[in-house]
């Protein structure tokens, strides 16, 4: 039985506060294991609307995972440091993204030319929402890497509630 609406001692949920908070969670559960690709997604993600599940779970969610980021980027891990420069361009970092773009076109121009391991590396990297576009638009069309791309970074759920959303109680 799926409950109407999730409690604690701080109040209830309605169930589509509740459905978003699991939508959330997964992608926080999966950013404390290693998960990359889910800390960007939560990072990306919004949620304005005045409910509980914005105003108090979200941003502690989002916090958690930018931490965590930047802690795993300080000791030198690249697919951390990778997820902050996303971000960073997604939020307009227009030096950041050029310096992303130029690294997806080499990555992708070797690929083409048939080198197996930056294929991989375009395929596994976490990429700003413009390359992801690109891909998804170029996949579209059938490029087979793009394809690729577009497809890992579908794997993480991006979560995005406007302020005029409405929650209703059932």
């Amino acid at each position: 039985m799926i409950a109407a609406a999730a409690c604690s001692l701080s109040g209830c949920m309605s169930y589509g506060e509740t459905v978003i908070y699991q939508l959330y969670q997964t992608n926080a559960d999966r950013c404390v294991q290693n998960e990359t690709d889910a800390c960007v997604a939560m990072l990306q993600s919004s949620c304005e609307a005045p409910a509980r599940v914005c105003t108090d779970y979200v941003p502690q969610f989002q916090t958690q995972a930018s931490r965590q980021l930047s802690q795993k980027c300080r000791a030198s891990d690249e697919a951390s440091c990778r997820a902050l420069d996303t971000v960073a361009c997604d939020n307009g970092d227009s030096a950041v993204c050029a310096r992303l773009g130029v690294e997806y076109a080499k990555l992708y121009a070797s690929c083409k030319a048939g080198d197996a391991s930056e294929c991989e590396s375009l395929s596994l990297s976490v990429w700003p929402k413009t390359q992801t576009d690109l891909a998804i638009n170029a996949c579209k069309n059938g490029d087979a890497i793009a394809c690729r791309v577009a497809s890992s970074s579908a794997s993480a759920m991006k979560v995005n509630v406007d302020r005029n959303a409405q929650f209703a109680m059932f």
